[in-house]
């Protein structure tokens, strides 16, 4: 990376990094990527690889995301640790990283849904936030498909409220109660091949994909290893094995604003269960 585009990501908090994992690799995931959507049209309902929206049918599939992709083809794992994403990754969070998830969102062709105003960190708070997320754009972003839209400076703001009027976690910020302009969201549009990188405290959404392609992207979030996360961990085996580099660290507590995301939403599950309670939405 260059020293602008580090300068960028902590200043506005996010940036665009061109041309980061080559065709071969982009041509492989989305090879890898419509056999997983044809395959879903056995699939009847969401499991621990699909998530599946409301309309999908054997006829005409709609799936919503692939979810832990590194673990479903080695074509995503692989992408997940390249030299291209991680030296940018390393270039702002340092040489010692922890995986903490993946998920490929595929934002399908005419009409694939919108993701309301969001910060990341709402999600999984943890004990310090040197923690970002790549998005790698398997397909190219426009205007017209959704691609991710950023609220400049966000990152520096508080953590808004999360929660419906109900006081239960729905992984959308009530608007009511927001902090940001709207009017200031900057759409993050570049070729396949190149990643976004925002970090965890941004404001970001999606509108639908209102165009005939649709608009697949692999998230990966990425955290300092001295990170840990407030929620908790499962094993520390299973925890210690997602250092994808460098060394495992003891945790770093800094001084961050933080907000619980319980009690959580009736529909707990991936963030379009989440948000389908959500009292107004920004985005139809």
């Amino acid at each position: 990376m260059k020293k602008y585009q580090i300068d960028q990501f902590w200043n506005e908090g996010f940036v665009v990094v061109g041309s980061v994992v080559p065709k071969e690799c982009i041509d492989e995931a989305n090879r890898v990527l419509g056999g997983l959507i044809e395959a879903s049209r056995k699939v009847k309902s969401s499991d621990t690889i699909y998530d599946l929206s409301d309309h999908h049918n054997e006829q005409i599939p709609s799936v919503r995301r692939i979810k832990a992709p590194h673990l479903v083809d080695p074509i995503f794992d692989q992408i997940m640790r390249s030299d291209g994403v991680l030296n940018c990754v390393r270039a702002l969070l340092g040489p010692n990283l922890r995986m903490e998830h993946s998920k490929l969102n595929i934002k399908q062709a005419n009409g694939g849904e919108a993701v309301e105003w969001h910060q990341d960190w709402a999600f999984y708070p943890h004990s310090n936030d040197d923690i970002l997320e790549v998005g790698v754009l398997l397909e190219e972003c426009n205007e017209e498909n959704g691609p991710l839209l950023m609220i400049p400076e966000s990152h520096r703001g508080p953590i808004e409220n999360h929660h419906h009027p109900d006081g239960f976690f729905c992984g959308a910020i009530d608007m009511e109660q927001a902090t940001f302009d709207v009017e200031k969201a900057v759409p993050l549009t570049a070729k396949a091949g190149a990643i976004t990188m925002h970090h965890v405290r941004m404001v970001h959404g999606s509108r639908s994909n209102q165009s005939e392609q649709n608009r697949p992207i692999l998230l990966i979030g990425y955290c300092a290893a001295d990170a840990w996360p407030l929620r908790g961990i499962s094993t520390i085996e299973e925890f210690e094995g997602r250092i994808i580099c460098g060394e495992k660290q003891l945790p770093r507590l800094d001084k961050v604003p933080v907000r619980m995301p319980y009690p959580p939403a009736p529909n707990e599950g991936s963030i379009f269960e989440n948000q389908r309670l959500v009292a107004g939405k920004s985005f139809q």
